[in-house]
């Protein structure tokens, strides 16, 4: 039987996290005898210690074992069939498994997240989008904008996946199973993609995977000005470890 734990990170999201729990206990019924499905809650409700800040020390005392593990957000729902089509996935040589996360509201299908490695030239570029409120504002806009033309993708081989969901194979835990974020918020996309990429393994974008996503609870009522600092900080992190 293969074994699968789910790690979520809430923040005063009460409704979102059971809403996001019965979908996954409903898709979790499809799969009895088959898959067993664990789930563990970060609370970050009483003290918030960021999202992966809030999820990492799950993940290091209880991934070894499982054949997938996922830290996500929970402002989702599982499609039913998602563990079913879980079953039917190849994950040879691979350690990050994107699904197809659809925001309904901004018509926009958020994975594949981002296709290839980000240059030098991208984090010059980001570090001048999280300086400024005003660019930071006309950035999202046109992301918006051209979410309304969001391409659908088929099954391929990526750089990173959408952070709001992240799915890890036996192979990913075996070579990290201890990790350690080095700041509070933001750019774990590209933070697991080099992690992945330094174990020899692949990301993959796996569309049968279907999530709905239905919206930032957990960071939408943040100052946008917290928001920049945080990924600012992140992305310097980041470049220092990977990208020098």
């Amino acid at each position: 039987m293969k074994k699968y734990l789910l790690i979520c990170v809430t923040y005063h999201s009460d409704e979102a996290l059971r809403q996001f729990v019965e979908s996954v206990h409903r898709a979790a019924e499809r799969v009895k005898g088959k898959m067993q499905v664990d789930i563990e809650i970060a609370d970050n409700g009483a003290d918030n210690r960021g999202y992966l800040g809030g999820a990492l020390p799950i993940y290091n005392a209880k991934a070894k074992g499982y054949d997938f593990v996922s830290i996500s957000n929970v402002d989702l729902q599982l499609a039913p069939d998602f563990f079913e089509q879980l079953l039917t996935t190849d994950s040879t040589n691979i350690g990050w498994l994107a699904p197809d996360i659809y925001t309904a509201k901004i018509n926009r299908h958020e994975n594949p997240c981002m296709l290839t490695r980000p240059q030098k030239r991208n984090f010059c570029i980001w570090n001048i989008i999280y300086s400024s409120t005003l660019i930071y504002r006309l950035y999202h806009a046109l992301y918006v904008l051209k979410s309304q033309k969001s391409k659908v993708y088929p099954a391929c081989d990526i750089y990173a996946g959408h952070g709001s969901f992240m799915l890890f194979t036996r192979a990913f835990v075996a070579h990290y199973p201890e990790l350690h974020y080095p700041t509070f918020m933001y750019g774990e996309e590209i933070w697991f993609a080099e992690l992945v990429r330094a174990a020899e393994l692949k990301t993959s974008y796996a569309p049968t995977l279907h999530i709905d996503n239905i919206g930032n609870i957990n960071t939408g009522t943040m100052h946008q000005s917290l928001k920049s600092r945080w990924s600012k900080e992140s992305l310097r992190a980041i470049y220092k470890q990977f990208f020098r």
